[in-house]
């Protein structure tokens, strides 16, 4: 198959870098992976298989290459590109019914991008490259930072992809699926946007070298801070649609009383002189939520209690926000779960071990 001609889509992306770029500020909205799926996805409907050498180059764009790095193992790509053809080549359709009809998540996920293609290409043409739904991930961002963090970030890259169902901000920029933008903005335009922006925005504390003793109780508390003040932008009006159909409360507050109370064991038994607990055990233990849980929980707790504006203050510190959570957790009418003394005083002893320099980081 020869290969597919980037003109179409180079013009398109030069088009939106001028459209939101502003001086010594640019604002890159880069479509190109999405317009390249479109090219491949047209060829795979007249049943031409994907070859290994456009594979490559799709996985090399730039809106897919970091997406796709910290979600897809090689084998999942693998499976991945399986699923990609069957879906939507018409030789295999019988496969493809019998695969949805199994739900298994590659072929639902892959089917509804080509079900609702129409929907999708209007969601990029009228909304993913307007400077106002820019300016609305601001906004929203800005509801959950102090004033220090209303500001803009240079030289910023958005990428909009059509692989996987997820957000994610990296030091690259931002990277959105168009499934999961698009399903959130039909709850509430822009709040995952500006969940993701919000990690671009906010500042953390420098706390210097950790010792490896310490790194995976450090990694878990400002992972947790760092999502939990995030999800306040979006996950409360996903959480309130008629029967939580996005299953917030049951990936993400559920788990948290249980995973609370174990890391209240945990750092009781290290302040009692234990072996440290590893990152990769904190991981486990919030099923892979990289802080969401319980990091929402927690966050929603102390909103609930009347401390936002605290919140929001020292969004820069994550023992802060342990802190506010214990206060408000003693006054919770739904009594959430409340930190030991043992646990609280260990990390009081962890706070001041490693707040000696405090200097704004860099984003996360």
């Amino acid at each position: 198959m020869p290969r597919l001609r980037p003109t179409v889509f180079r013009l398109l992306f030069f088009g939106l870098s001028l459209l939101l770029a502003g001086p010594g500020r640019a604002q890159t909205v880069n479509v190109e992976a999405v317009t390249r799926y479109w090219e491949i996805t047209d060829r795979l409907r007249q049943n031409q298989p994907i070859t290994d050498e456009v594979w490559r180059e799709f996985l090399e764009i730039p809106g897919n290459k970091v997406y796709v790095r910290g979600i897809y193992s090689a084998d999942d790509l693998v499976r991945y590109r399986k699923a990609l053809q069957i879906v939507y080549m018409p030789r295999y359709d019988s496969i493809r019914q019998v695969r949805l009809k199994a739900q298994s998540w590659y072929y639902v996920l892959i089917n509804d991008y080509k079900e609702r293609e129409p929907a999708y290409r209007n969601f990029v043409a009228t909304v993913a490259k307007s400077p106002a739904a820019l300016a609305l991930m601001y906004q929203k961002a800005y509801e959950y930072l102090p004033a220090r963090n209303h500001t803009k970030v240079a030289n910023l890259n958005i990428y909009y992809g059509a692989l996987g169902n997820d957000a994610t901000s990296q030091q690259e920029g931002l990277f959105y699926s168009l499934r999961a933008t698009f399903d959130a903005n039909e709850v509430q335009a822009g709040i995952l946007e500006g969940h993701e922006m919000h990690h671009q925005l906010r500042t953390g504390k420098d706390f210097g070298t950790i010792a490896a003793d310490d790194q995976g109780l450090m990694e878990i508390i400002t992972s947790t801070q760092s999502e939990g003040l995030a999800d306040l932008i979006d996950k409360p009006a996903t959480l309130a649609l008629p029967g939580d159909t996005h299953g917030i409360r049951e990936w993400a507050l559920d788990p948290a009383p249980k995973f609370l109370h174990k890391m209240d064991s945990t750092i009781q038994a290290r302040a009692a002189g234990g072996a440290p607990a590893t990152g990769r055990y904190y991981r486990q233990l919030s099923n892979g939520s990289n802080g969401h849980v319980p990091g929402f929980f927690m966050a929603r707790t102390i909103q609930r209690n009347g401390y936002t504006k605290q919140l929001i203050k020292t969004a820069d510190d994550p023992f802060a926000f342990f802190y506010l959570y214990q206060q408000a957790a003693k006054k919770d009418k739904e009594h959430a779960p409340l930190f030991s003394d043992d646990a609280m005083r260990y990390l009081r002893t962890l706070e001041v071990r490693y707040t000696k320099a405090r200097r704004p980081a860099s984003a996360s």
